[in-house]
């Protein structure tokens, strides 16, 4: 938790029943988390049983980190572990691909560098993510696990912070970095794509071999 963090709240409806008031939320949340903005995602149960039988990364995630604020039916625990994650390389080749459209979005668009450049960290978070299921040990879903996968990523976490808080800038409001203009996010796009293209190659690789 620092200054950057929200609360993320995933609320479990029944299928069809539609949410419930943010503030009826709002009373399971503790105290030690009151400061914190409330980002709350609605899914419905089968919803949810469907991304843990097709062992979708959400899924783990969810299975590995989420804390129990209110969950009288145990819904979670019931669900068990999920499928294993199988869709890593074409799960990063999908976010590649969102990734290298910033260049023909941002030459009709030049005054969108901000909300491009967060879009880059939300390609990086997503690919870090879903490669760290097949690179490392354990799957990484912290902030920086850019950085955690072993193959030097081609940029600093100065760089990769502006990222986020361009993301945060045009998400939440916040005040957006200096220095962030068409030829700083072209940059950075010119110094990722060739690691993240490499990255997709490797990945590709690891399930052809069947690993």
């Amino acid at each position: 938790q620092d200054s950057q963090s929200d609360l993320d709240v995933l609320a479990i409806v029944e299928n069809g029943s539609g949410t419930i008031p943010e503030s009826e939320i709002l009373k399971y949340v503790p105290d030690k988390f009151a400061h914190l903005k409330l980002s709350i995602s609605w899914y419905g149960q089968e919803r949810l049983r469907q991304m843990f039988a097709n062992g979708e990364l959400f899924a783990w995630h969810l299975f590995r980190e989420n804390i129990p604020l209110h969950d009288p039916t145990e819904f979670l625990g019931f669900l068990g572990q999920p499928s294993n994650y199988t869709d890593a390389a074409l799960d990063v080749a999908s976010f590649h691909k969102v990734f290298q459209d910033i260049p023909h979005q941002l030459s009709k668009q030049k005054e969108n560098s901000v909300y491009e450049c967060g879009l880059v960290y939300v390609c990086l978070r997503n690919i870090s993510m879903a490669a760290s299921w097949n690179l490392l040990a354990a799957p990484d879903f912290s902030r920086y696990s850019i950085f955690n996968l072993g193959r030097n990523c081609p940029i600093g976490k100065h760089d990769f912070i502006k990222t986020m808080n361009c993301r945060m800038s045009s998400q939440r409001g916040h005040p957006p970095p200096d220095g962030v203009d068409y030829d700083y996010v072209m940059g950075l796009f010119d110094a990722l794509n060739p690691w993240i293209k490499q990255l997709t190659l490797d990945l590709d690789g690891e399930d052809k071999d069947g690993r």
